[in-house]
């Protein structure tokens, strides 16, 4: 993971790779007031977490985290956090979401290989212990003003939430903003997550940190918007013209996004979409 200042007391944490023994190339970030810290995101296993807790510990006593979602690249590292005293708080949702399916999902990985089984054999699952409904506004002990905003509609999931930082101009802005990859849509409403992204450049912020790829701007954000647009005109228009296989899926995927990671997955969406119609 490569670490990179963001804001003056805002840090991203870039992920690399598209596999699941590289995290899927996950992101993760932290604030840091005076003695208190945010994490944002805790990985995918526990030495993600404490890389990422080495790099804000350093005069930090009091540590809080937000997980932006419940999906497990981004939340398995939790427990980490949770055995040195950290509240976790998230959207009322993703709670939700991890407690019906976290326990499953970890054990489902360390059934189907031995790498991976041999990487989340320390996992525990750790739960939110704080939820929220719409917003969560706070100041740090320097000041530092700090938003946890849900989206109106269901966007990546039906629990994302984003961590923005009025004053830097600084948003987290978890699986709701993908920069040089496909995204996951297996949870999401593609209209929702427009509107999501929407929001974003409402915040009119300088400097975003997606959940997967660089440190980006709103430029990146627009492109994706451009992508999901072009996704559901393309899927809709392929499955009336009753395309299968490769050809829908070199007809849906936007042709100048084809080299971005983790198109393997967006395959895979799309192969299943074309099973259920």
């Amino acid at each position: 993971m490569r670490f990179s200042r963001v804001g003056p007391h805002s840090w991203a944490g870039i992920g690399e790779g598209d596999d699941v023994l590289h995290s899927y190339g996950a992101n993760q970030g932290f604030v840091r007031g005076k003695r208190l810290g945010i994490i944002v995101d805790s990985g995918f296993h526990n030495r993600a977490a404490r890389e990422i807790l080495h790099r804000i510990h350093p005069g930090t006593r009091t540590m809080l985290v937000v997980n932006t979602h419940h999906h497990s690249d981004h939340v398995f590292g939790n427990s980490v956090f949770a055995e040195a005293g950290a509240p976790i708080i998230a959207h009322e949702k993703c709670g939700r979401s991890m407690h019906a399916r976290s326990e499953k999902v970890l054990a489902e990985y360390r059934g189907s290989d031995p790498h991976l089984s041999r990487l989340l054999k320390n996992v525990r699952i750790a739960y939110p212990s704080l939820t929220y409904d719409d917003l969560l506004a706070a100041h740090l002990d320097n000041g530092l003003e700090v938003e946890i905003i849900h989206p109106p509609d269901r966007a990546h999931t039906d629990g994302d939430s984003m961590l923005a930082l009025p004053g830097e101009r600084v948003v987290f802005a978890g699986d709701i903003l993908w920069v040089g990859y496909h995204p996951n849509l297996e949870d999401a409403d593609v209209q929702g997550q427009i509107q999501a992204l929407r929001l974003i450049l409402r915040l009119k912020p300088r400097r975003i940190v997606p959940g997967h790829g660089p440190v980006s701007s709103q430029r990146e954000v627009r492109r994706l918007i451009k992508y999901l647009e072009e996704f559901e005109i393309n899927t809709r228009s392929g499955l009336r013209r009753n395309l299968r296989d490769d050809e829908l899926v070199r007809h849906v995927i936007p042709r100048w996004s084809w080299d971005w990671k983790m198109r393997w997955l967006m395959e895979s969406y799309i192969s299943n979409l074309a099973g259920k119609n």
